[in-house]
């Protein structure tokens, strides 16, 4: 897997609705559907994959877990912006999980298009001062009844991150995902890594993968991504 990913995790069982939702969010934007709207599986018939490379793609998964639906983007810093969106067309929950190294990590945590709750396990790592870094402690109140998890559980997760920063993010981001219901393998994916890893392992490790979509958007004119 690649050094740094990211995933946007929906809390729906409605993966058509992401879907459509993703296509409107890019179409918005100006990117038009590109190749086949319906690939199902992208390691295996990539002769379906648009010619070149001046192509946007984004991965959609099937439902997952408790009802889930998890999304990846080629472009990690259009993470936010795809997040933020399906929050708020969707009306849904959404947690923006992010990996680096494989030893720190964090999420963003968005309700209706607003940022509800942010967290890093080492807020220094991201924030330039200790006011921006207070923005990063996590709040386990603001995901309890978004996530139907207890407080007490979420506060435990966060506690154990905290302790954990800088070290392998295995263990942490397991407990955070067990209290929310969202399959582990999801926490650690992102849209390289269906082009670098043994497609086998999504059948097997990553429930609702086999259902995934990709979708492929045509770049406007002098833009490749949403954060342009």
């Amino acid at each position: 897997m690649s050094a740094y990913h990211i995933g946007v995790h929906v809390r729906t069982g409605d993966a058509a609705a992401v879907r459509r939702e993703v296509a409107a969010l890019f179409a918005a934007q100006g990117f038009r559907p590109a190749g086949d709207e319906a690939l199902a599986a992208v390691m295996e018939d990539e002769d379906r994959l648009p010619e070149g490379e001046d192509w946007y793609g984004v991965v959609v998964s099937g439902v997952a877990g408790t009802g889930w639906v998890s999304v990846c983007v080629a472009d990690w810093q259009d993470s936010g912006a795809l997040a933020r969106g399906l929050s708020e067309r969707l009306h849904a929950p959404v947690l923006e999980l992010w990996v680096a190294e494989n030893v720190h990590w964090g999420y963003t945590y968005f309700e209706n298009g607003q940022v509800v709750d942010r967290f890093a396990d080492d807020p220094s790592a991201v924030a330039e001062t200790p006011a921006e870094a207070a923005e990063y402690v996590g709040k386990a109140e603001a995901l309890a009844s978004a996530l139907d998890a207890p407080v007490r559980d979420l506060q435990e997760a966060l506690r154990q991150a905290r302790a954990n920063a800088g070290r392998l993010a295995a263990g942490p981001v397991d407990a955070l995902a067990r209290v929310a219901g969202l399959p582990f393998g999801h926490a650690f994916i992102g849209y390289e890594s269906f082009f670098e890893d043994d497609p086998e392992d999504y059948e097997s490790e990553l429930e609702g993968w086999p259902q995934f979509r990709h979708l492929t958007f045509a770049h406007p004119a002098g833009r490749e991504s949403l954060a342009e």
